[in-house]
């Protein structure tokens, strides 16, 4: 059996227009289309970025409500226009006497059957006025001919169609300006080019080819800056945010903590770390092999002792000492070598 729909909510996409150092609005409309009451709460992962009115409140049966949604002022433009800032409406039917202190709690208890519905945030830049000529085009007011020329701060990025030419009297000539395509978004999604439009009176007679490098030395220029307007982004299509922490948007969610999350901190505090135990269990290995390489020179000297006073003792044996005065004093050399030898030892460590 299909859970009926609480609230039909309108738009599914929130879009606003998006302009530096100013504030954005816009509006979501909740439709209670039961018999019944419905609360509802609204929730955003970025509660110090918007303002809900009415972030939590109640519907009446077969009736409206209008929500707006403001969007504190931006510095800065997020890279290429995406916004990861999303929505959650939670719809739930309070008890008959519930008040709005009352399911404040309600959605925080678990039993209840809670409707959810999330919503993505999109920006569509503001267009700006351009100052430069009306529908690209150059009009001559005069009962002169007027010769033109079209130059820009960067000619690598920029195609004019004209670039320079002749204007009649009485009439217009239309320009066109192509941007080549580009791979990357400007810093602040603002433009520092320019360009410049140079005009003056030429002879009845002349034409493209006669136009002179130094003509426009003396000439009247206009200077235009551009500027960019972006198209609106269609939606993505919602994934599952399991990993997305979700805050009440009002002013209590807006002055607690909210971390700040770093894009690539994350993967460059993990390969740190990485590097840091690699080094530990180099420099560990290492001491492990110098203890090892250090008892193995104690061991082999003191064979090569013990070698070497059985050797001398076989011959003083043959030339005049006695077993018994051999065995002695090996066994004496033995105990005198491991008893200093151990010392030495243990004042080296």
């Amino acid at each position: 059996m299909s859970t009926e729909e609480l609230l039909k909510i309108e738009p599914s996409v929130l879009t606003f227009q998006f302009e530096l150092n100013k504030q954005a609005s816009c509006s979501i409309r909740l439709s209670n289309n039961t018999q019944k009451r419905v609360a509802f709460k609204v929730m955003t992962t970025n509660p110090k970025k918007y303002w809900v009115q009415f972030n939590v409140g109640i519907i009446s049966p077969r009736s409206t409500k209008d929500i707006t949604v403001t969007m504190q002022s931006q510095k800065k433009a997020p890279p290429s226009m995406q916004c990861k800032d999303k929505f959650l409406i939670q719809s739930i039917v309070p008890s008959s006497g519930a008040t709005v202190e009352d399911f404040r709690s309600l959605f925080n208890k678990e039993g209840h059957p809670i409707q959810k519905c999330k919503l993505e945030v999109v920006y569509n830049i503001v267009p700006q006025v351009p100052s430069s000529i009306p529908d690209g085009s150059l009009s001559n007011v005069t009962e002169n001919r007027v010769a033109f020329k079209v130059k820009t701060t960067n000619t690598i990025k920029y195609c004019v169609i004209p670039s320079k030419g002749f204007v009649l009297p009485r009439s217009t000539c239309d320009i066109t300006v192509k941007m080549q395509a580009q791979n990357e978004f400007p810093p602040d999604v603002k433009c520092s080019d320019k360009f410049l439009i140079q005009s003056i009176v030429a002879n009845a007679a002349a034409t493209t080819n006669d136009i002179p490098t130094d003509m426009f030395n003396k000439c009247k220029e206009c200077k235009l800056r551009v500027e960019y307007v972006f198209w609106p982004h269609p939606p993505s299509t919602m994934t599952s945010e399991e990993g997305s922490s979700w805050n009440v948007s009002n002013v209590e969610a807006r002055n607690s903590s909210n971390p700040k999350v770093v894009p690539g901190h994350d993967r460059i505090v993990n390969n740190g770390r990485d590097v840091i135990l690699g080094l530990i269990i180099i420099g560990l290995f290492g001491i492990v092999i110098w203890c090892i390489m250090k008892m193995a020179m104690l061991l082999i000297g003191s064979l090569i002792f013990l070698m070497t006073t059985v050797v001398i003792k076989m011959v003083n044996k043959m030339v005049s000492d006695s077993v018994e005065d051999w065995v002695v004093k090996a066994l004496f050399y033995i105990f005198v070598h491991f008893l200093f030898g151990r010392r030495n030892n243990v004042h080296g460590l």
